[in-house]
């Protein structure tokens, strides 16, 4: 899409504009019949076309189109995407841009949310555990004390055991 209105500015404002909206919907074989139609003229959209097609000849060429495309998105994330959207001045696909945005942000929110879900679980477990743990060391520390405790009076106890024998 950046390369079709980038370098390809001549070409009539329609003609880009449905080409782009057809390889934004992912509607490859509409997108491979619009540049089919520009071979038919000498133009340099029909020499891209010319050449996509060239790329993968044993499949069809909109399969070729759609690998190829497969191929540019990949090497771009979504949000240098976005960015490069918003940097588009052309009317007619202000619209669309705006759609696409809108999924896009839709489905980012939706990934997000579970994100942030699957994380919310792992933080409250492991602050369950760590809870869990120093209850277990309090419980320890608590019965440990008492047991001092007991030790101290029954050694006392000894002690006064032993001292009234010695007096006796």
């Amino acid at each position: 899409m950046r390369h079709l209105l980038g370098k390809h500015q001549h070409l009539r404002p329609e003609k880009r504009t449905h080409l782009i909206q057809s390889l934004l919907e992912g509607d490859f074989n509409h997108a491979q019949r619009l540049l089919s139609d520009d071979k038919k003229s000498p133009t340099v959209i029909g020499l891209v076309a010319t050449a996509v097609n060239a790329l993968l000849p044993s499949s069809s060429s909109a399969e070729s189109l759609k690998k190829e495309m497969k191929v540019l998105a990949a090497q771009q994330s979504d949000s240098q995407f976005l960015l490069e959207l918003k940097g588009v001045d052309n009317k007619e696909l202000l619209p669309m841009i705006q759609d696409i945005e809108t999924l896009v942000h839709s489905l980012h929110s939706s990934l997000i949310d579970k994100t942030v879900g699957a994380m919310t679980q792992r933080v409250v477990a492991v602050q369950q555990d760590h809870r869990k743990r120093a209850i277990e060391d309090e419980l320890k520390n608590e019965e440990m004390k008492l047991r001092n405790e007991v030790l101290v009076e029954f050694i006392r106890g000894l002690n006064v055991q032993l001292a009234r024998r010695q007096d006796s």
